[in-house]
């Protein structure tokens, strides 16, 4: 399974500014304590500035629910659970993946509430949670939730939603809301917590017990031959080409998460002078590192710093970065005056499906099967790919653990194959015996 939060592709709502509803204005906290803010609770001057004026209604304030207690506790100072929620929030701010995966469940939880429901956050009961749990579940069931597809937040077609969540994400959502009435319970603001009293998705799916979310050997080589098949003749053809060949190769050899990828920077990698030549290393701060953690040193194969040196090349610099380069690891096609600009996660998301769906095209006549994979497979898959292709070469659970940076083993071993090969061996072993009857 998945080593990541689970993620459920839906629109981002982490960028959110939705209206409030009319009430006492609330005064934005200070600057040091606004990483959790949510830009939303600040009312705009005009109502133009909302990104969908006129789709979306009023969030409700909260502050005065029924759970809400008489003296707030240690949140005594804030005067409305947009403001509590953001409390919460901002104490996650030294792990920003965390932050942005709790920023994207709990808004859309609190819109849910707001617009479906006509409640704040301190007035949900368990009813509410297991509405919300129907809704993830079943997004196509409300249209003004539901789209085919993912727009961006100006757009009108926006929504929320774009497919129903898996056992997993929608487990993930819920338990993100389940900690956020958990510590509001914790510091005295909030008097009881409703999703524990709930029916909605509050234990998690069992996992597989192996990960199949990658692609075999042909299938890594089929996308490897479409991007060379990509056209170069125009200096733009060229510089996608590069982009491509780099984003999947280093995708697949580092083991990397998008996230991590699209805010590493030339200088994070580092040659290291051993007795048995020129070591390469990578330093990234991933997922379980908070920012004052010290980095992940992740080994870099040799064949990947010599595709490095490729795109470098392309690029119009030295064939090895400089320590401390703040060269993005991945930049977009042009340059800016101030250098050059790190590519954004979702356009790589979008430029791996790109690939992917390509060569599914280029495979479908002689592999229908592979190239509905390919049309399965994202950005993840490429590090599933990479860690599935290094258990079948030989590597031992324990070897790859530092490289691939699982928490535990317990984790990394559904990556492991050969256990079922065997199995389904011995399995093709069992004879029915009807042919000595015939």
């Amino acid at each position: 399974m998945d080593d990541t939060a689970p993620s459920d592709g839906q629109g981002d709502l982490t960028e959110a500014s939705f209206p409030v509803a009319p009430g006492t204005a609330a005064q934005p906290p200070a600057a040091a304590d606004r990483t959790g803010w949510l830009p939303w609770c600040e009312r705009p001057a005009d109502p133009a500035d909302t990104p969908h004026p006129g789709q979306l209604g009023p969030l409700p304030r909260g502050g005065d629910g029924p759970l809400v207690t008489a003296d707030r506790g240690h949140l005594a100072d804030c005067p409305d659970d947009l403001h509590a929620v953001a409390r919460w929030l901002a104490r996650h701010k030294d792990s920003p993946h965390t932050l942005a995966a709790y920023r994207t469940h709990i808004e859309r939880f609190l819109l849910f509430l707001g617009r479906e429901r006509g409640k704040a956050l301190s007035a949900a009961s368990p009813e509410d949670l297991n509405a919300f749990d129907d809704l993830l579940q079943a997004p196509q069931r409300w249209p003004h939730w539901y789209a085919e597809a993912p727009f961006e937040r100006t757009d009108p077609r926006w929504r929320p939603l774009t497919r129903p969540l898996t056992g997993r994400s929608r487990h993930y959502a819920v338990a993100v809301v389940g900690r956020c009435y958990r510590w509001l319970v914790q510091v005295g603001y909030l008097r009881l917590n409703p999703v524990a009293a709930s029916s909605a998705q509050t234990r998690a799916p069992r996992r597989s017990p192996v990960q199949e979310r990658y692609l075999d050997a042909e299938l890594w080589h089929a996308l490897q031959a479409t991007i060379a098949a990509l056209p170069q003749a125009t200096a733009a053809q060229r510089a996608r080409y590069h982009r491509a060949r780099w984003v999947f190769s280093a995708l697949y050899a580092t083991l990397a998460r998008a996230s991590e990828l699209t805010a590493a920077r030339m200088g994070d990698l580092y040659p290291v002078r051993r007795p048995g030549g020129t070591q390469w290393w990578w330093r990234v701060h991933g997922k379980h590192r908070r920012a004052q953690d010290d980095a992940d040193e992740v080994p870099v194969p040799r064949a990947l710093i010599d595709e490095l040196a490729v795109y470098r090349r392309h690029l119009g610099l030295p064939a090895h970065p400089e320590p401390g380069e703040q060269t993005p690891l991945v930049v977009g096609l042009y340059p800016r005056r101030d250098g050059w600009r790190p590519l954004h996660r979702s356009t790589l998301h979008r430029l791996v499906k790109a690939v992917t769906h390509a060569a599914a095209e280029r495979l479908e006549a002689e592999d229908p099967d592979g190239a509905e994979r390919l049309r399965r497979a994202s950005a993840h898959w490429l590090r599933h790919t990479g860690i599935t292709h290094r258990l079948d070469a030989g590597w031992t659970l324990k070897d790859l653990q530092p490289v691939s940076r699982h928490a535990d083993l317990r984790s990394l071993g559904v990556y492991a194959h050969a256990g079922r090969d065997r199995i389904a061996a011995l399995a093709d072993t069992v004879a029915l015996g009807w042919e000595s009857i015939e």
